[in-house]
């Protein structure tokens, strides 16, 4: 029995799910969009390294976020085009729990010879955090689960960098609001590797798809938006 009038959500995707999975009247639960400080942000164009190209992954070190699918769908990068020059990067938190899957990922790396392109740089301040996604070409977290937020999206797009996601979850809704990136098919590595050497290879789709991810993160997802957008809401309430 829900003992509130209203819930939030950050998503419709979510906003859907938790309808049914609390048996809530969907009419019941509002969706809020998530929004981003865009304060240090990347608005103006950036100039990234032109000697090589950086696939980046920005989030919680763990099997939920997909870093594993991204470093076989790298794996097949480096082994079946080899003319592109890049590596793969990733940032974020890792804890305890999940230290011997980190451990696995970069044995696997150096199995495969590419222990030298397998980078992960660690948990990250927000500076830092701003500086590691302005180096990026191109930005992926593969979740395999229904990612119901994608804070780290926006965080990509808004320093231009075109992203590629799994078609479900929040991801399709984000995008199709921002233009800031393309879909590929969930927990599939190989359709992963082919979409980012799509774009790895189209440094010009690159760029316009990363300026209509900030432009769409600037017009529908920032923390201004998230506040008005809640206090509206709230209101609406408190005038009943």
């Amino acid at each position: 029995m829900l003992d509130c009038d209203a819930l939030v959500a950050t998503s419709t995707f979510y906003a859907d799910y938790m309808s049914g999975y609390l048996n809530v009247p969907r009419e019941k639960i509002h969706v809020v969009k998530l929004g981003l400080n865009l304060e240090g942000h990347g608005v103006d164009e950036i100039s990234r390294n032109s000697e090589r190209l950086t696939i980046g992954y920005l989030a919680r070190i763990c099997p939920e976020k997909g870093l594993h699918i991204l470093l076989d769908a790298f794996a097949k990068i480096r082994k079946e085009h080899t003319d592109l020059n890049v590596c793969l990067k990733a940032a974020g938190y890792l804890g305890a729990r999940d230290e011997a899957y980190l451990a696995e990922l970069q044995e696997k790396a150096r199995g495969l010879g590419l222990e030298e392109d397998f980078e992960y740089i660690g948990e990250v301040s927000r500076d830092e955090k701003i500086n590691f996604l302005q180096s990026l070409d191109v930005f992926s977290v593969p979740t395999p689960y229904k990612e119901p937020k994608g804070l780290f999206l926006l965080e990509a797009m808004a320093n231009r960098v075109p992203v590629i996601q799994p078609e479900h979850g929040s991801f399709p809704e984000i995008l199709k609001a921002t233009g800031g990136g393309i879909y590929t098919e969930p927990g599939n590595s190989d359709a992963l590797a082919d979409a980012l050497v799509e774009l790895l290879r189209d440094p010009e789709r690159c760029r316009k798809i990363g300026e209509k991810g900030a432009r769409g993160v600037l017009e529908h997802y920032t923390s201004e938006h998230m506040a008005a957008a809640s206090e509206t809401l709230y209101q609406s309430f408190i005038e009943l």
